[in-house]
């Protein structure tokens, strides 16, 4: 923004928060946009991406036009787009068109109607020899081929360009393995390069999960890797991750230890805090060098409590360009991050914490209103210390007024993060209505992504009755909604990261809680601390229970629904100990993500079996990042190989989604995305450069020739059913079941456009 347009949108930022009419929005939202050269970048990107899509279609219907025209069959008309003519002229016999939506083709040819279905019930022009009906079976088949294969050549070519030229990508190494998860219980380590999987070569990062996403349920999958020089093999059995719906191992892509972002409890000014920029250099005794930053960086990320300062290099703030990097200690402080452990909020042995924003897009509502990232909520709309559950609800919630879906004010009250105060703001959730039909398109959004915790606040939001069936410790001593927890046992605390261990460390005792409660000071409750799995085998959240006598994995029933787990997931963990209460089970778990996996039995008893430990995690609020390399073939024949990997894994993983969706249903459709999330997709990657641009048009064009060759009435593949039917029993399918076939199709398609066109409003 230029000075002046900067000054009036502060300005009308801080106007009165209470009323926050369409017309000030209307101000704000156009004044963030002055002098914004994004908006330019969106529309070349758009453009850049319609551009490419009527290329992707004008070589398919190349492909049908070229063959046809060498088969000599008369072709009237070569269209890109449907609907209304734009624009065309006429050569020869044939009409060429640019047509108003530019999402499809075709190429009518005299005696066959690519994409209307012909009302009289008869074929046209039978008896002319140049009528693709009157061609032979096998030159029919050709010409209908013949645009997916020019669809598959332009995807190889685009490739070959692209790994020629060369493209940056995440390097194929693994950044952090997740305690309990597949990879961490089979044995990768964090700094693992993976060279194949089930056989096939893996060249960047995204090739992995690609791969893991598309695997058959149950079966394992052979990763090989490199560690230190030496080629090792690991068997992953992949599991449904419960928030996604799709298969995972629980890996991070690679890392540098440069920080590209901190939290906000971070002040720049302060040389004793990590800032962005800083390369850490030293985590306690251990230098920090290219070849160990993933696992150290990993360490960090799974067990912050044993680095409460690291050693950074920095450049002095306001230092000349030649001034040399220098070394200092900065303060790290943990956070805690708590699992769901049932269909309520997440908890510390029931206590719910408040939730603060962590992330604040420009312009958006929640900017607009003056919220900042780091500001803790105290009040959202009339909800007193709300949970970030009954955050969202309310976000979510619909308001109509007599003209259909409408807007509204929520009065916030927030506790600022850099000053203390507490203030309030008003924040209107944004929705997007369809013109004229007054139907909402999408959820409402504030433009704002908050956390389930504000973890220097020690204020309670909520306390959870009953978790697992079981009352919760907080329940069961009667800690109080409102309540600002002090002390453990008279030991003061000052985070939900030191309360976490003060619990943990006490577990099987009862404690002292002392909290203050409004204008009442050093109220106390007695709070039984249960025992649980990891309590026992004197772990903390680092680490990871790989068995239970023996099993890897749960299957686990809640509300009808099946899944499996590995047990060192809670609900799975639950169920498994819960199998074997009075019994003596045999353990085997791994203290941290770099140990050796250990065995111990351990008497399992009922009050061990809610894994209060184990629905917590630790971390630091700094992101590294990432690491990246240029993926690029100087050999032609390499680029060639390369290219035709890419082409082939990109087909398969067309019919391997298919099947996942349809067979095995294990992958939710929600899960694709249709005309409008391809091109909020594409325009994204455009923006990225011109070879991301040809990146994601050379995968579409495989899509394409996948779908286009689908056994479905109306695309090519349906007609080649057809063709196939007729070379077998040596007759044309009847014209009533092409018509009554085409029409059944017709509907399919639109019926599967609209849902996933709404699928895409929605997200």
């Amino acid at each position: 923004m230029t000075r002046n347009a900067r000054r009036a949108y502060e300005q009308l930022k801080r106007k009165n928060n209470y009323t926050m009419d369409s017309s000030t929005i209307m101000c704000q939202t156009m004044l963030a946009a002055i002098d914004d050269p994004s908006w330019l970048a969106k529309v070349w990107s758009y453009i850049g991406i319609f551009a490419g899509f009527s290329f992707i279609i004008f070589v398919h219907e190349l492909g049908h036009f070229a063959v046809a025209k060498w088969s000599g069959v008369r072709v009237e008309q070569f269209a890109i787009g449907f609907f209304r003519e734009i624009f065309g002229f006429t050569k020869g016999e044939t009409r060429y068109s640019f047509n108003l939506l530019p999402l499809g083709g075709y190429v009518k040819m005299l005696g066959q109607e690519d994409f209307e279905v012909d009302t009289t019930g008869e074929l046209q022009y039978r008896d002319d020899p140049r009528s693709f009906a009157n061609k032979p079976v096998g030159v029919r088949m050709a010409i209908v081929s013949a645009g997916v294969i020019m669809n598959l050549l332009l995807s190889l070519t685009l490739f070959i360009i692209i790994f020629s030229v060369g493209k940056r990508v995440q390097s194929p190494r693994v950044g952090a393995t997740l305690p309990g998860r597949p990879a961490a219980a089979a044995g990768i380590l964090s700094g693992d390069v993976i060279k194949s999987i089930n056989g096939s070569s893996v060249d960047e990062f995204q090739d992995i999960p690609m791969t893991v996403m598309l695997a058959k349920p149950g079966e394992p999958l052979e990763f090989v890797v490199e560690r230190d020089g030496e080629m090792m093999t690991f068997n992953v059995v992949p599991e449904v991750n419960a928030s996604e719906d799709i298969f995972q191992i629980g890996i991070t892509s690679p890392q540098i230890a440069t920080l590209v972002n901190v939290g906000p409890g971070y002040d720049p000014e302060n040389p004793k805090h990590p800032r962005p920029g800083d390369t850490i250099v030293a985590m306690g005794d251990t230098e920090v060098t290219k070849d160990n930053a993933n696992s150290m960086l990993n360490l960090l990320a799974t067990d912050p409590l044993k680095y409460d300062s690291v050693v950074v290099e920095r450049l002095p703030i306001d230092a000349p360009k030649d001034a040399k990097p220098e070394r200092v200690s900065v303060d790290l402080e943990p956070r805690i991050a708590l699992r769901r452990l049932d269909m309520v909020d997440p908890s510390l042995y029931g206590l719910v914490p408040l939730a603060r924003f962590s992330s604040v897009d420009p312009g958006g509502r929640a900017d607009l209103a003056g919220i900042e990232v780091g500001d803790i909520i105290l009040q959202w709309g009339d909800i007193e210390n709300p949970t970030a559950l009954q955050i969202e609800k309310s976000i979510l919630k619909p308001h109509k007024s007599d003209w259909g879906p409408a807007e509204r004010d929520i009065p916030v009250k927030l506790l600022k993060h850099d000053t203390g105060k507490v203030v309030n703001k008003t924040v209107r959730p944004k929705i997007k209505v369809v013109p004229l039909l007054r139907i909402q398109k999408g959820k409402p959004t504030i433009g704002a992504q908050f956390e389930m915790l504000a973890d220097g606040y020690l204020r309670v939001a909520s306390v959870v009755e009953t978790t697992m069936d079981k009352e919760t410790p907080a329940a069961q001593a009667g800690i109080p909604v409102n309540a600002m927890i002090t002390k453990v046992n008279d030991k003061p605390v000052k985070s939900w990261v030191q309360l976490a261990e003060a619990f943990r460390k006490n577990a099987g005792t009862d404690v002292v809680v002392s909290y203050d409660l409004g204008a009442e000071k050093d109220l106390t409750a007695t709070m039984s601390i249960p025992r649980s799995l990891r309590s026992i085998l004197g772990v903390g959240p680092e680490a990871s229970i790989i068995s239970v006598n023996g099993e890897e994995r749960i299957k686990v029933e809640r509300n009808g629904i099946s899944k499996v787990y590995s047990v060192n997931y809670p609900v799975a963990l639950y169920d498994a100990l819960k199998a074997s209460v009075g019994e003596t089970a045999e353990i085997q778990y791994r203290p941290g993500p770099l140990s050796a996996i250990e065995t111990k039995s351990v008497e399992v008893t009922e009050d061990m079996l809610v894994p209060w430990v184990g629905a917590t995690a630790y971390t630091v609020d700094v992101i590294a990042g990432g690491e990246t390399m240029i993926l690029r073939k100087t050999n032609p024949i390499d680029a060639v190989r390369l290219g035709v990997k890419k082409t082939y894994f990109f087909v398969m993983q067309v019919y391997q989604v298919i099947e996942r969706m349809i067979v095995s249903r294990t992958l939710g459709v929600d899960k694709i995305s249709g005309p409008v999330g391809i091109v909020d997709i594409g325009s994204k990657m455009a923006r990225g450069g011109f070879i991301d641009l040809l990146w994601f048009l050379a995968l579409i064009s495989a899509n394409l020739a996948v779908i286009n060759f689908l056994p479905l009435p109306i695309v090519d593949g349906g007609l080649m059913v057809f063709l196939i039917i007729e070379k077998i029993k040596g007759s044309p399918i009847s014209v009533r079941v092409q018509v009554a076939t085409q029409v059944i199709g017709l509907v399919l398609i639109a019926t599967a456009f609209l849902y996933v066109t709404l699928n895409d409003l929605a997200g």
